[in-house]
């Protein structure tokens, strides 16, 4: 079995940074993905049933545009995809395969990644932010709900993990 190359954390967060300042430069704000999964969900409401969509507050600063789904945000996430790719087929990682632990079946594991993405898509939402809006971009700008929400996260990983870590062995 060959070794799995990973990319230096190092030069991972300096680009990270360097892709956090460029964004402040070009589009005059941070990262954050949660927004892009929004608008895209506002635009399918909207093509479905305009009229619903728009009375709907949450959604109604995502159908202000014209054209939604040409917004900085969607292509943000195409090229987040793009460039995950990329990186997985320039370092001969990329493999279509489904981790999971041993006691896990294939289905179990399906519908926690389901329950999973979309409960943690509606925290972010809640929380005007996912991890990159909130930590990252708030991190930067020194923000303190950016600090106290990466010490959060950090503070749940450590105290769940020992949860889940049964169903990995």
């Amino acid at each position: 079995m060959k070794p799995i190359r990973f990319w230096s954390p190092y030069i991972a967060g300096i680009s990270i940074g360097l892709i956090l300042v460029a964004m402040f430069y070009v589009a005059g704000r941070g990262l954050g993905a949660s927004g892009a999964f929004s608008l895209m969900a506002g635009a399918g409401l909207h093509n479905l049933s305009p009229e619903y969509a728009g009375s709907l507050k949450y959604f109604s600063r995502y159908l202000e545009n014209p054209s939604p789904l040409l917004d900085w945000n969607f292509f943000m996430i195409i090229g987040v995809f793009i460039g995950a790719l990329s990186g997985a087929l320039f370092s001969r990682n990329f493999k279509v395969m489904l981790d999971k632990g041993a006691a896990v079946t294939t289905r179990t594991r399906l519908l926690m990644s389901l329950s999973s993405g979309v409960l943690i898509g509606f925290a972010a939402r809640l929380a005007r932010g996912c991890t990159s809006g909130v930590g990252l971009t708030g991190g930067a700008q020194l923000a303190l709900a950016g600090w106290v929400f990466v010490g959060v996260m950090f503070l749940s990983g450590f105290l769940f993990a020992p949860l889940v870590r049964r169903y990995w062995s």
